[in-house]
């Protein structure tokens, strides 16, 4: 039998009630009113656009639907000695919480996109989306509650959007905000990772364990499905401003701090000598950037929010971003 709590009729008839009944009804109205906002709510990919706070028509599919990349949910990990898959060379994520440090290889996230891991007590989420080149790490809590999170297959300024097993809101990866849902505004909590060669990591943390490949009978890690997109200088879905001076999968070291955006591009700070010692709102900013392997090193200051993109989707998400020694004049958001 089809429910009928929805009814409007039925949730009229619920006010002519005996004053003890009046609670209970109430929470019936409530409930009818929120159901009516969730049918009236813009569907997209198979989620409910509630509570949306950024624009609709910049989210968009991205080809595989809900879950059709698998995020890995039950990572393992073994000790240096053990990973006889991993070069010096290979590119990774590094992350530590405590005195606890894991290596995840960049390979394998192309392939994920998301890792829900755990530092003892302390729930991570450790992400990287291929088409924006954004490697980010939250914690998984948010108002004291763990959340698990997945692919969601949607697209917002060319930029993957998550979703939460929980609730079934959808965040922006970018952002780590939610921008839809039931969350709908709650941020994560950042937490820093560095993107570089597994030699520079060990350097950094001798005692690091690495990231075993999660699916190893049914994905290729050896290969990358990204190699072609690298050399593209397109941007294949709608992004809320772009600037074509710079190649669109440029690597560009960006900053925050107080809300002021400086982006680094790789190609300037290898012009400019190959490193950089900059203040940004007060706050040192230390760089280098290698054209052999094309990653980052950095050291800031505390309260300096560093994200490693393309340059289109730094430019998308900071259209008013300074860039740094930039020597021709900025061209506007189109």
């Amino acid at each position: 039998m089809a429910r009928e709590t929805s009814d409007p009729s039925r949730c009229a008839r619920a006010l002519d009630c005996s004053p003890m009944q009046r609670p209970a009804l109430i929470a019936l109205l409530l409930f009818c009113a929120l159901a009516a906002r969730a049918a009236d709510a813009p569907q997209k990919g198979g989620f409910s656009l509630t509570k949306l706070t950024v624009d609709a028509s910049r989210i968009v599919e991205g080809g595989p639907g809900k879950d059709g990349i698998h995020s890995v949910d039950a990572p393992k990990f073994v000790d240096l000695p053990e990973a006889t898959w991993l070069g010096l060379d290979t590119e990774v994520l590094g992350l530590t919480v405590g005195d606890q440090s894991r290596a995840y290889p960049v390979r394998m996230l192309e392939y994920h996109q998301i890792v829900n891991d755990a530092f003892g007590d302390a729930p991570v989420v450790v992400s990287y989306d291929p088409l924006a080149g954004t490697p980010l790490a939250f914690s998984r809590k948010v108002d004291g509650r763990t959340l698990t999170f997945g692919v969601s297959g949607l697209l917002y300024n060319d930029n993957f959007l998550m979703f939460d097993r929980e609730t079934n809101s959808l965040w922006s990866q970018f952002l780590g905000r939610a921008i839809a849902g039931p969350l709908s505004g709650k941020k994560l909590e950042r937490l820093p990772l560095r993107q570089e060669t597994a030699g520079a990591w060990i350097k950094r943390s001798a005692g690091t364990k690495v990231l075993v490949h999660p699916d190893p009978e049914h994905v290729p890690y050896i290969t990358s499905p990204y190699s072609a997109y690298w050399m593209q200088d397109k941007i294949l879905f709608p992004v809320q401003a772009r600037d074509e001076r710079f190649h669109a999968k440029e690597l560009v070291l960006g900053v925050v701090v107080g809300g002021k955006a400086r982006a680094y591009l790789g190609s300037i700070v290898t012009h400019e000598g190959g490193k950089v010692d900059d203040h940004v709102g007060g706050k040192r900013v230390q760089l280098r950037y290698s054209t052999d392997t094309g990653t980052f090193d950095w050291e800031v200051e505390e309260g300096v929010e560093v994200t490693e993109a393309y340059w289109l989707a730094w430019k998308a998400f900071h259209p008013d971003t300074e860039i740094w020694h930039d020597q021709t004049e900025a061209a506007k958001p189109k």
